[in-house]
């Protein structure tokens, strides 16, 4: 332990503790599923219980590092005008039928008749975040069991990497100073160019294709960063807000 209060007992990291979602193939290609995937997790039971208490809920992208402190402060507006992380069966509901789901009799989402069972995979190191993830989620209408790979970890990488995966759990290393460290991570040039082939960077596994995002990125790669520079702080709040 590193400090003596809570909530963070041991020291700041670089990386965080995402769920990841395959935004190019399979069910979370669909918005709409994606949106009510964010809508089933409830952050602080997975800190309350995966975590005992010893780390703190985030909702945007940035280490809890104090360089990236302003940055948080900069786009607290755009937090709370999405409310990322507010569970609501509500939108989940909603969400769903906007995507074509309803529920079969078992109460999971289901559509033309066939269940919705997404693949769910977490890596071994961070095993205690998986059964809290699956509970969330089934009780949210989704037919999930989550793979945890327990002998060795490098499958998993390989099938997360491939686009072979729907949904899992990773810690996601960034920048610990800076918002572009993390966010470049999004850009397509590190998508897989096929399903089944292995993209160009570990941490780089969302698969997300959107023009205007990576335009944003390309101009952030000339800029120094600055928590004090308007250019350099609009486009980062420009990618937050996407």
């Amino acid at each position: 332990s590193w400090n003596d209060e809570g909530p963070s007992f041991g020291a700041p990291d670089a990386c965080m503790y995402t769920l990841g979602l395959n935004t190019k193939w399979g069910p979370m290609a669909d918005v709409h599923v994606r949106r009510a995937v964010q809508a089933a997790i409830d952050r602080q039971q997975m800190v309350d219980l995966a975590s005992e208490g010893g780390t703190v809920p985030l909702v945007l992208p940035f280490s809890t590092y104090g360089g990236l402190t302003p940055y948080r402060e900069l786009c607290q507006d755009l937090v709370d005008q999405y409310k990322p992380d507010n569970p609501s069966q509500d939108l989940v509901d909603s969400e769903m039928q906007a995507a074509g789901y309803e529920k079969d009799a078992e109460g999971f989402w289901a559509k033309d008749g066939e269940r919705l069972v997404p693949e769910f995979h977490c890596a071994c190191w961070l095993g205690p975040m998986g059964p809290v993830l699956e509970k969330q989620l089934r009780d949210a209408g989704f037919d999930v069991t989550v793979k945890l790979v327990t002998t060795t970890c490098d499958p998993f990488f390989e099938v997360v990497r491939q686009g072979r995966a729907d949904i899992w759990i990773i810690v996601h290393c960034g920048s610990s100073r800076e918002p572009w460290g993390t966010l470049q991570h999004y850009h397509s040039k590190f998508n897989s160019p096929e399903q089944g082939q292995t993209n160009n960077y570990v941490w780089a596994n969302s698969q997300y294709d959107n023009p205007e995002y990576d335009e944003l990125i390309d101009e952030l790669d000339t800029i120094s960063p600055s928590p004090t520079d308007q250019r350099y702080t609009d486009l980062v709040r420009q990618c937050i807000d996407i």
